[in-house]
């Protein structure tokens, strides 16, 4: 960093308003009227000074349908001076706990909101395995590892994405459903998770470059498309060489499958076994969830080559 963009940076950071700003994002995304809300300052004056910490590197902004949200960066640099700066304020100052508490009030009225616009608790609810139970499932799968990216394809209310967040040092979420991502955001920030982020996206045309995870969950969307290979291959394209694939989908077991029979359920646990053989992955684990029929399973998948994990950190 130069001697200019330091002073740049330093003078961004230093205004009353926008060090507020950087110790609510802390907490996690947020939308400019979201903040507005807070400070109880005009959008104009708010988006002003988003703008500022924008510039000088400390934030960053992305659009999700009609709304822009702020976070903070995570560049090295960014995260160290954030860090320090929020460090220096004293862990009961009145102004921070009460912008806290405010943005408390202003998530939780959003995830009201979104349970009065749908009835979400009914959505995907029936036969899915408990937040306990995925738990146990991952430390099967993938035990004590901790990724620095991972991707979570259908994150819906954010269930398994707030699992992985304690795993990861980057954990995406995507959703199509706007209502859903909301979900997400407000039990993120409940649960403390600023690493994590929801996006807009679905799995058929994934927003992000290649090679860009360690680590891909398919959580119930695979199910969702005719074409399962081409939602696999994205999938791939995504994951960098060495990385880790599961699939927490309702599956049939080959016992099960009867000509004629569907049953709701388009994954066959021989043919998705195939279909990643085809594209050059082995399975590592196979869980089946308890029930009354064998049909929700969490599937790992590793490259037929790799004799360690990698990608990992920590």
């Amino acid at each position: 960093m130069t001697l200019m963009a330091a002073i740049q940076t330093l003078k961004a950071a230093a205004d009353p308003t926008r060090l507020r700003l950087l110790a609510l994002l802390a907490n996690g995304e947020a939308t400019v009227g979201e903040l507005q809300e807070i400070l109880q300052q005009s959008q104009p004056r708010v988006s002003r000074h988003l703008r500022l910490l924008d510039e000088a590197g400390l934030v960053v902004k992305f659009r999700d349908d009609h709304w822009i949200y702020y976070r903070l960066a995570g560049t090295a640099t960014a995260v160290a001076i954030v860090t320090e700066l929020l460090d220096l304020i004293a862990s009961d100052d009145e102004i921070v706990e009460s912008d806290r508490a405010a943005l408390d009030r202003v998530k939780n009225n959003r995830e009201r909101e979104v349970f009065r616009l749908q009835a979400l608790t009914a959505v995907g609810a029936a036969g899915r395995p408990s937040v306990e139970s995925f738990s146990e499932a991952f430390d099967e799968c993938i035990g004590d590892q901790r990724f620095a990216d991972v991707l979570d394809v259908g994150c819906g209310g954010g269930m398994l994405l707030r699992l992985l967040g304690q795993r990861a040092r980057r954990a995406v979420g995507i959703d199509i459903s706007r209502r859903m991502r909301l979900l997400a955001r407000s039990r993120l920030h409940r649960a403390g998770l600023a690493n994590c982020t929801v996006r807009k996206g679905d799995l058929m045309k994934l927003p992000f470059a290649d090679d860009s995870f360690d680590l891909v969950v398919l959580d119930e969307v695979l199910g969702e498309f005719e074409d399962i290979l081409t939602g696999l291959n994205e999938a791939q394209r995504v994951l960098r060489p060495a990385g880790q694939l599961l699939v927490a989908d309702r599956l049939r077991p080959v016992a099960r499958q009867l000509p004629g029979q569907r049953g709701g359920i388009r994954l066959i646990e021989n043919q998705l076994t195939a279909m990643l053989s085809e594209l050059g992955y082995r399975i590592a684990h196979r869980i089946w969830f308890p029930g009354k029929v064998m049909e929700y399973a969490l599937f790992a998948a590793i490259p037929d080559n790799l004799q360690q994990r990698t990608g990992t950190y920590g």
